[in-house]
């Protein structure tokens, strides 16, 4: 480090005494001294301007935009753009540097004017994601308008922000903006706070299709094949929201609404015939949510677009909806139940956020539950009343218990948590958000009640719209619509993370009512170091049969422990704990109650309750409170249950233990398998038989993969073998709901011939839902030399990652295969990071969770530690990871025993 004062003056004066001195010659008469006049002192250098500090996160507010006017010229076969954007703003405070959100933009110009005053800027780039704009003198407070020229990158299959792909040798530009993407469109201010009008303009090919939120209010030739597409301004919206699309489409007439309202599915080139159940029913579930929410559809038009390629399920774009393409397109040979209803829960969804999302819009990403919660709740409300058969109430439930898995962890994040690092942003997209958000208000509307909730949810829309609105906006609007302070309940829920266990003791003393003493802690599975002691605002209600007479009690528990006083005539014979599985919690009943329960479960219980009692005794075993045995005591009688639900809930017990069987103990558990379904799984068959029920379609695939895969099953297997060979040769010849299982058991089981016309397929077809089949199978071989050559083909460029995941999947999940996988993983982990999507990239910290083994935790912690925590939302799911591989290792050393002990009698 220099010393102070030692500038440039200072080492001129050095350099030229040091030289006079080593010219002077030893003993030589020295000259007269000779006075020069000093030179005079160098001028002081006027230090440039110091860069602007960039924000830490949130942009600052004193600059406002109202408006936004934007251009681009998009040519999907292109890798660049170019744009530029006039944003109205307002200055609220006197300032000399503009600070916008861009990223991998290049601005030519940009200029300010202000009161009649225009200033050219300063652009400069501090930090990924911002851009200062400086100017020489600060600008007066009042309007004005921001005018910017720039271009940008278009990146091939990328998934976020402008982006292109290739479908049937066509290309299409797409756009993902949420959440912070819209930045590599514009530069703009990317919040979502920021909502306002925009009125786009593209410049593209006359023979391609350009869409937008908007109608198309003006199409205009340009030279050279060029056309000018104007799209009518918006309403308010934040950038995130803004989208377009361009490509060689066919467009689809779906119908309008009674309101007047078109909607139209918009298909690549060729594909118009595989949108007919999109165009068969989106009206109908449009005109649906309308009615809910009392008023009509907020834009002037509904197009539902088909991406190839894209990162997301769906987007919910105001105007126009994205889909991944195998969500929104079926092949009318292809379709099936399970895909109507992917594409009729996912459309609810988006079409949720219309209101939910758009027309009211967070102010900040610490309330994307405000969105994604209310959405996912919204998609089972609507599609359980429109299609009941569907059973997707009984699926809430297993999807709940599913959730409390995730939210069973120490490091699990609440619903709402502060929002400071960009990493937050991306973390409150996770399942917590969507799973345990949508079970959470489901919970709350049935406590206060459905019409309640309605009405709350109505008044808070009308109170926000076209605006934003925060948690307190809502809770204050469902208060008000309750009569009653629900903040402590909200509070608990919404802002707290981990499930809630409520403890069940029946006391009957003679002479008095009886009652229910509750309890309450916080569950924690064996192994976690969670601290139980926390408490809930809890909405409980039971259910109890005395003799003759049934009935119900509710109570809000918001203490560690009370009591229940019963309406109940006489003590209790049975009780049920958490009514129609409804409440977000666990329900420990004490051990003689939980007894009487399960001999009369299949009489007394719903079969959502009955999903929901399993899943307490799984999750209790879990915990070490229940013993695993008594969980697998359970299996012989679920399994015989002539619903698929309970049915599927047996399989999941049976498939759980699989990693706890030794070898020595494998044909035990095969035979028990067997034993248990093999007689069901012949009734079925792999193919499908006339005027069979979805229930028989549904167990299908589930109920074969398990009977051939882990039961194997000879004849089963053969058939599976000999019918991937004739779907190979023939694609109708197999039922599309079994294709998966009946290509999975067959590459289990196959042989290097299998492998190589699966191989072959996978680079010969075009459509994406076949080839991701095809891929899935490959990557299931269980022949430790093709395991070797599926994982070799991740690093070759052959296919997309994005399909292409199972190659390694498959391998990390059959124990005689793991270790090879995961050493190939581990070696090129790097390289197989940098094929993927940024936003894919993080969840590799999951790639060695099978290993369920504490003692590679150190190791994968110093190797994963440098590579995912640099990444968005990184630090936290590197945390989960290695949590949930402890928990994990700590869940299956103490269950084996009990497994083995079980085992061992089949």
């Amino acid at each position: 480090m220099a010393a102070r004062g030692y500038g440039p003056g200072m080492r001129l004066r050095v350099a030229i005494a040091l030289a006079l001195v080593s010219c002077s010659s030893p003993g030589a008469p020295r000259p007269a001294p000779v006075v020069v006049a000093p030179p005079p002192p160098p001028a002081t250098p006027v230090a440039p301007p110091a860069a602007p500090t960039p924000p830490a996160l949130r942009l600052p507010t004193g600059v406002r935009p109202t408006a936004n006017t934007v251009e681009l010229t998009i040519d999907p076969a292109s890798e660049d753009f170019t744009g530029s954007i006039s944003t109205s703003i307002a200055v609220d405070e006197p300032t000399s540097v503009i600070w916008l959100n861009g990223d991998e933009l290049e601005l030519a110009t940009a200029t300010a004017t202000v009161g009649g005053v225009a200033q050219k800027a300063t652009i400069t780039a501090p930090k990924k994601g911002y851009l200062a704009l400086s100017f020489a003198a600060p600008l007066a407070r009042g309007t004005g308008t921001l005018a910017i020229t720039y271009r940008g990158k278009m990146h091939r299959s990328d998934g976020d922000g402008i982006y292109t792909a290739q479908e049937g040798g066509d290309w299409y530009a797409y756009t993902q903006f949420e959440a912070t993407d819209a930045r590599q469109a514009f530069p703009t201010f990317d919040e979502p706070s920021f909502k306002v009008p925009w009125k786009l303009t593209l410049h593209t090919k006359q023979a391609l299709v350009a869409l937008s939120n908007t109608p198309v209010v003006a199409e205009r030739p340009e030279p050279n094949g060029m056309k000018a597409v104007e799209f009518a301004e918006t309403k308010p919206l934040p950038a995130y929201l803004v989208a377009f699309t361009v490509g060689p489409y066919d467009l689809v007439d779906a119908g309008k609404t009674k309101s007047g309202v078109p909607v139209r599915i918009v298909v690549p080139r060729g594909r118009s015939a595989d949108a007919g159940y999109a165009a068969k029913v989106t009206v109908e579930l449009l005109e649906r949510v309308e009615q809910y929410f009392g008023t009509p559809y907020p834009y002037p038009k509904l197009d539902l677009v088909a991406f190839a390629v894209f990162n997301a399920g769906a987007m919910e774009n105001p105007g126009l909806i994205t889909y991944r393409q195998n969500i929104l397109l079926t092949k009318p040979e292809e379709r099936t139940l399970g895909r109507e209803q992917r594409f009729a829960t996912v459309t609810a969804h988006e079409i949720a956020h219309q209101w939910f999302g758009d027309y009211v819009t967070l102010a900040w990403w610490d309330d994307t539950w405000l969105n994604e919660s209310f959405a996912s709740w919204m998609e089972t409300k609507i599609i359980e009343a429109w299609q009941p058969t569907w059973d997707l109430d009984i699926d809430a439930v297993s999807s709940k218990s599913g959730v409390m898995g995730r939210d069973s962890l120490d490091s699990a994040r609440a619903i709402r948590q502060p929002i400071t690092t960009a990493e937050d942003i991306d973390s409150s997209f996770d399942g917590i958000t969507y799973g345990k958000g949508e079970a959470v208000l489901a919970m709350i509307e049935r406590s206060v009640g459905p019409d309640v909730f309605q009405r709350g949810v109505r008044a808070y829309l009308a109170k926000h719209a076209w605006g934003n609105a925060t948690y307190d906006d809502f809770v204050g609007a469902m208060t008000e619509a309750a009569g009653k302070d629900l903040r402590p309940l909200f509070e608990a829920f919404v802002k707290q993370s981990g499930v809630p266990v409520v403890e069940v003791r029946l006391q009957c003393a003679k002479g008095e009512p009886a009652k229910l003493a509750l309890s309450q802690r916080r569950y924690a599975p064996t192994g976690s170091k969670i601290d139980p002691n926390r408490t809930w605002t809890i909405p409980v209600c039971v259910r109890w049969g005395a003799g003759a007479k049934t009935g119900r009690d509710c109570f809000e528990l918001s203490t560690p422990a009370a009591e229940l006083a019963l309406s109940a005539p006489s003590c209790p014979d049975w009780v049920v704990p958490n009514e129609g599985s409804h409440g977000y919690y666990r329900a420990q009943l004490e051990p003689a109650l939980l007894t009487k329960l399960l001999g009369r479960a299949r009489k007394v219980l719903g079969i959502g309750e009955r999903i929901g009692l399993i899943g307490d005794v799984d999750a209790l075993v879990e915990s070490g409170v229940v013993g695993k045995g008594v969980a697998l005591a359970l299996v012989a009688d679920l399994a015989k249950d002539p619903s698929r639900h309970i049915v599927d809930a047996s399989m999941g017990i049976v498939a759980g233990i699989d990693e706890m069987v030794g070898e020595q103990l494998r044909p035990n558990y095969e035979r028990f398998i067997r034993k248990l379904y093999l007689a069901r799984a012949k009734q079925l068959g792999w193919q499908s038989k006339p005027g069979e029920g979805p229930d028989a379609k549904e167990l299908r695939p589930e109920l074969l993969s398990l009977v051939a895969g882990d039961g194997k099953d000879p004849a089963l297997v053969a058939e599976a073998t000999k019918l991937a060979w004739k779907w190979l040769d023939d694609r109708k010849a197999v039922d599309p709901t079994v294709v998966g299982a009946v290509l999975g058991v067959a590459a289990r089981y196959g042989d290097q011939a299998l492998y190589d016309r699966l191989h072959a397929e996978a680079k010969k077809v075009t459509d994406r839902t076949e080839r991701g089949r095809i891929l899935s199978a490959l990557g299931g071989f269980s022949d430790p030399k093709i395991v070797v050559q599926a994982l070799a083909l991740i690093l070759t460029d052959e296919f997309d990652l994005r399909e292409a995941g199972g190659l390694s999947r498959g391998a990390m999940q059959d124990p005689r295969t793991r270790m090879i996988a995961y050493a190939f993983v581990k070696e090129h982990f790097d390289e197989i990071s940098a094929k993927l999507p940024p936003a894919y990239r993080t969840y590799m910290a999951y790639f060695a969770m099978p290993l369920c083994d504490d003692k590679y935790k150190p190791e994968l912690e110093a190797f994963l530690k440098p590579r995912i925590e640099k990444l968005d939302g990184g630090p936290r799911t590197l945390a989960q990871a290695m949590e949930g591989l402890s928990l994990c290792a700590a869940g299956r050393k103490a269950q084996a025993p009990a497994v083995e002990a079980f085992l061992k009698k089949q």
